[in-house]
């Protein structure tokens, strides 16, 4: 499909039914805001060409002279825009991490449709912005787990209909899976693994598990059994998805690096960080931070670039971590 004929469908669309009516300077406008720049004359000679096979009225009895559907018109359906195509083409790298495959793949024939657009749209500022930018992720990326796709929709059908499940589920470490009762209470995604938050055969303490591990599943028909006072936030927050070690913060003072402390100055690891600049040229960080295994990564991604001050027992840590490296590349 070419440029103009994407074109001509979107002015179909934004012209109003009788009495209303637009003129041609604001279809311009309004073309112009979706990704086509032309002229009021091309969108004039556009509506009379049109109007030859369609019931496009011209009306010129006062000013501002317009254009709209006849009154009795049936109109079209829907053509998919530049700023439409745009928005799904980021969707889809946004949202294939998120959603069940057998639901991202329905949505494919959106995606197709908005990618095959934007290359018909060779001279628009809009492909030209699409085909200059790029998402990179800040870590290392990981390729997601195999997960069964008939298993997870199940998954997300009972925790839509709130329906217990029965499952076949595989422990880490165990060669066969064992069968199990499943309360399903939410989703979450972390990084490339999708966990399943639920109570499992009876018990009321919520578990969070790999949905990649589910080996079969299928909805019982029984109804839900939430823990009482259960909230999924809660949950997040106090467990170990995060990686939370303790739920006492941790009082952070670290000396970074001029070179590694510098992006602190622009990207504040907490709005009320303490950020300085030493007479040595490091970076002296002071924040109060959730006491995780993040943290920890994220510090010693720095190497040799920082030192951890305080807590000491964070300091300590570090140094008997810093051990074992040595030992082991001294062997």
């Amino acid at each position: 499909m070419s440029d103009t004929t994407l074109r001509q469908l979107k002015l179909l669309e934004l012209l109003p039914r009788q009495p209303f009516k637009k003129s041609t300077q604001t279809l311009k406008e309004n073309l112009s805001e979706i990704g086509f720049e032309v002229s009021t004359r091309t969108i004039q000679r556009d509506l009379k060409n049109l109007s030859s096979i369609l019931p496009l009225i011209s009306d010129e009895r006062d000013k501002p002279y317009g254009w709209s559907w006849h009154k009795d018109a049936s109109g079209l359906n829907p053509a998919m825009d530049p700023i439409e195509a745009l928005t799904f083409s980021l969707a889809q790298e946004y949202l294939e991490p998120i959603m069940p495959s057998k639901s991202f793949k329905r949505m494919n024939i959106f995606f197709e449709r908005a990618n095959s657009v934007l290359k018909e749209m060779d001279k628009s500022s809009i492909k030209r912005w699409r085909d200059n930018v790029r998402v990179v992720p800040q870590w290392q990326s990981l390729i997601p787990p195999e997960i069964n796709e008939e298993v997870e929709a199940q998954i997300y059908d009972a925790l839509l209909h709130g329906n217990q499940l029965d499952v076949y589920y595989l422990k880490r470490g165990n060669k066969k899976p064992e069968k199990r009762i499943v309360n399903p209470l939410g989703i979450v995604l972390q990084g490339v693994v999708h966990r399943l938050i639920c109570t499992m055969d009876g018990s009321d303490n919520p578990r969070h598990l790999p949905i990649h591990r589910f080996k079969k599943a299928k909805e019982n028909g029984k109804r839900v059994e939430t823990p009482q006072d259960f909230n999924l936030d809660s949950y997040i927050e106090s467990q170990n998805i995060g990686y939370l070690i303790s739920v006492k913060p941790i009082q952070l003072e670290v000396l970074f690096q001029s070179m590694a402390g510098f992006h602190l100055t622009e990207t504040p690891i907490v709005k009320d960080q303490d950020l300085k600049k030493l007479s040595d040229g490091r970076y002296r960080l002071k924040a109060k931070l959730a006491d995780t295994s993040q943290l920890r990564w994220w510090l010693l991604g720095f190497g040799g670039q920082i030192e951890v001050v305080k807590p000491k027992s964070l300091r300590d840590e570090f140094k008997q971590v810093a051990k074992e490296i040595k030992n082991i590349y001294d062997a």
